[in-house]
């Protein structure tokens, strides 16, 4: 018990010095005003402005937030707004996207105002979108809890990964930062960017995904064009195509989790779960995940009463679940160090 005990700190410490080693926080200070890229820890991010015009801002002293305290240079989107247009560029867009590494995201900041950049006691939106090779990796979007006037943190909003809408995004290796503003807002600046280099290589490259059901048995296959330091997959269903419950998990083929061969992979439902209840069913089992077939089975089989018991109780006497509502799967890739990438998002083709 003592050495897996000290095994056990011994990991602990050495995942605290790795992520501080390789996490670094880009305050934008020693860039250069009006450019679209931008250089931190020896990788060159661009600026990729979806909607508006996006760039360095250093012309507003005082203006930025680094986290803690006033600063001077961030990414905004004025030089595309008007004063006189209280329309302008609306649902402004940027990309924060780099070529030559893969990284993962922590945290930022962003000022969200009107087209003036003064008024932020408005109502609007945020979606945060991570991509890798232009699939969406994860997406979420924050309606509430914006900072609405320059009295706290200098107008800044702290957008967190580790927990956005409840769900943790720190974990997951993109290539692109996407932000899309919504509603009445129209400005958007962007500072204190805190993100961790990855390797320049994908652990995995997807190819196929397809999903169906047929009598509420769900069976998804897959195929994999490349695995470096694979060491399994997690299957992840959803009802709206955000929100993601584990379901299943396979191990990775490639010996040592390492292959430059197309390998196939396909996971069916050992049971015909009604698709209403993954999300449930999903949560009660996870804990039980590596116990015999027959356990999990009449594990399974109480969690499928529980799951009833709570939907019949959620819904109007008479009414009925609707099995052919859409549902989405995912896969999402495990490394051996735990980092997790996603194949793109399919829906589930239902047989009739």
């Amino acid at each position: 018990m003592k050495k897996y005990f000290l095994l056990a700190i011994g990991s602990l410490l050495v995942a605290t010095f790795s992520f501080a080693q390789t996490s670094t926080t880009e305050h934008f200070e020693s860039e250069t005003d009006e450019n679209t890229t931008f250089v931190d820890n020896g990788v060159i991010f661009s600026i990729v402005s979806n909607t508006g015009r996006f760039f360095i801002q250093t012309s507003y002293p005082n203006t930025g937030w680094n986290g803690t305290a006033n600063d001077n240079a961030y990414i905004d989107n004025s030089g595309s707004l008007s004063l006189f247009d209280p329309n302008a560029v609306l649902n402004s867009s940027l990309s924060i996207k780099t070529t030559s590494n893969l990284f993962k995201v922590n945290r930022f900041w962003v000022y969200l105002a009107t087209a003036d950049a003064a008024v932020q006691n408005v109502v609007g939106t945020l979606t945060v979108t991570g991509k890798s090779r232009g699939v969406n990796s994860f997406t979420q979007t924050k309606t509430t809890g914006f900072v609405t006037s320059t009295d706290t943190t200098n107008g800044y909003t702290l957008i967190d990964l580790t927990n956005l809408n409840g769900q943790n995004y720190a974990g997951i290796v993109i290539d692109e930062l996407q932000l899309t503003v919504g509603g009445a807002y129209r400005y958007m600046a962007v500072d204190a960017f805190n993100w961790v280099k990855e390797a320049a290589v994908l652990p995995v490259t997807f190819g196929s995904v397809n999903a169906s059901s047929k009598n509420n048995r769900l069976s998804i296959s897959w195929t994999t064009e490349k695995e470096n330091s694979n060491d399994h997959f997690e299957i992840e269903a959803s009802t709206d195509g955000q929100q993601f419950t584990k379901i299943g998990i396979i191990a990775s083929q490639a010996a040592n989790g390492n292959s430059d061969i197309v390998l196939s992979y396909q996971w069916t439902s050992n049971s015909a779960l009604p698709l209403a209840g993954f999300s449930l069913v999903g949560l009660i089992l996870m804990p039980f995940s590596n116990l015999s077939r027959k356990k999990t089975w009449v594990l399974g089989l109480a969690a499928v009463g529980f799951t009833a018991f709570v939907l019949h109780g959620c819904t109007k006497s008479g009414d009925a679940i609707d099995d052919h509502q859409p549902y989405y799967v995912r896969i999402a890739q495990v490394d051996k160090d735990g980092t997790k990438s996603y194949s793109k998002v399919v829906k589930v083709q239902q047989d009739q």
